[in-house]
């Protein structure tokens, strides 16, 4: 068993170099930001890495030209390879007990993912134009003095309450500022969901390049700029701010930790212009979600036995699935529509059984029958919708492990009915 997590030692790019030299294989633990960052790391250095390893993958997931596997399918028997270990801190704990536990030697170091985290934010900096604190341009888009520009970096779930909190955001000020989202594409509808927000500019690279600056400067507020989530380092490390008694819940986090709303205030509602083809009540029909990228995903066995017991009662099944990476399980049919259109189509339905996701915290907006299921005991309480939303028809499920599957869809069929 080999393991690296001194994090003192100067030399951490010559440990990291000298682990990797050691095996005739390697492997990156992670394939979110961390993990990308990571592997264009390894390729300007010309050292090969045979996978990415998750702890569950979706089918036939590719990453920069390699495979995703799930670490069960790494073999560390012979000990040749090696696991570079690229996730942040807050999801490291867990990781690394179970490498412990199946006796894999890793890398990990925070220092070594600062360094290279460090490197990358210089090079966005140079695309970040300041005059007398306000940003001016970012790469070739001009920024206006007018507009408060609230750069949203997170997931869905993330950017969602920062706009839903605008309008209380503006009820405090005098001076009645526009507001305006930068999102991602895979956000490009959360803008228009809510009055308050007077313009979105969609664009990864804009989202990356502040994201970066405000980490690189921990600067998160300028005259015309306001960073959309929340203050960490550039080790990853989330604000103290974060754990106050007053924001471990939902509500407060966004609204007083992001946009400095004192008062107490409520999330506005959605807006929609409902689709046609998704006017008609669909009362035997259910939508499964199985995907997440944060939540610690169930095994297929769980969610086919769910299928199985929904057929049982006459119900068609749908699978909410997000490009070719995500199928549908069998016996059920893809959803593969918009964010707005799938919800929608939830709406309709009879009820949505899904792991805690964003997609979650769009749906409480809406008036359907939700039933979230928790895997993360530290989130269970900390993320609850119910505490967001007043309004019957949100179900919160805790499964914790493979020996609860049974119970736990006992537990749904009842919901259901």
């Amino acid at each position: 068993m080999e393991a690296d997590m001194r994090d003192d030692i100067d030399d951490v790019m010559d440990r990291f170099f000298e682990y990797c030299s050691r095996y005739t294989s390697l492997a990156i633990y992670g394939a979110g930001d961390v993990g990308r960052m990571v592997a264009e790391f390894m390729d300007e250095k010309r050292i090969p890495f045979v996978c990415f390893c998750v702890t569950r993958k979706p089918e036939n997931q590719m990453l920069k030209n390699h495979e995703i596997r799930e670490i069960n399918e790494v073999s560390c028997s012979d000990g040749e390879i090696g696991i570079i270990v690229a996730v942040s801190c807050k999801n490291a704990g867990g990781i690394l007990d179970a490498l412990d536990e199946r006796g894999y030697s890793y890398f990990y170091s925070t220092e070594f993912l600062f360094q290279l985290f460090k490197s990358k934010c210089q090079i966005s900096l140079s695309r970040v134009r300041i005059e007398n604190g306000f940003i001016v341009r970012v790469g070739d888009v001009v920024l206006r003095q007018d507009t408060m520009y609230v750069c949203c970096p997170a997931s869905i779930g993330d950017t969602l309450y920062v706009a839903a909190f605008v309008q209380a955001y503006k009820m405090e000020r005098d001076n009645l500022q526009r507001v305006c989202l930068i999102v991602k594409k895979s956000h490009r509808e959360v803008g228009i969901l809510f009055s308050a927000v007077d313009e979105t500019i969609i664009s990864d690279q804009i989202v990356e390049t502040l994201n970066h600056y405000s980490m690189y400067t921990q600067t998160w507020r300028l005259g015309n700029y306001m960073y959309g989530h929340f203050k960490k380092s550039l080790r990853f490390e989330y604000d103290p701010e974060y754990n106050r008694e007053d924001c471990r819940w939902i509500i407060p986090r966004y609204g007083k930790l992001i946009l400095n709303i004192t008062k107490e205030a409520s999330p506005e509602g959605i807006r929609l212009d409902w689709h046609t083809a998704y006017m008609e009540k669909r009362n035997f029909d259910i939508v499964i979600m199985p995907y997440a990228k944060t939540a610690v995903m169930l095994q297929n066995s769980f969610w086919e036995e769910l299928v199985r017991r929904l057929h049982e009662k006459g119900y068609s099944v749908y699978t909410n699935v997000g490009g070719e990476k995500e199928k549908a399980l069998p016996g059920t049919v893809a959803v593969a529509e918009s964010l707005m259109n799938t919800a929608q189509f939830c709406e309709k339905c009879a009820a949505v059984i899904s792991l805690r996701s964003g997609m979650c915290d769009l749906l409480g907006f809406m008036q359907v029958k939700l039933v979230v299921i928790n895997t993360s005991r530290e989130l269970a309480d900390e993320w609850n919708l119910k505490d967001v939303f007043e309004r019957e028809g949100i179900h919160n499920i805790e499964c914790f492990g493979e020996a609860e599957y049974n119970k736990k869809i006992d537990e749904i069929m009842e919901i259901v009915g």
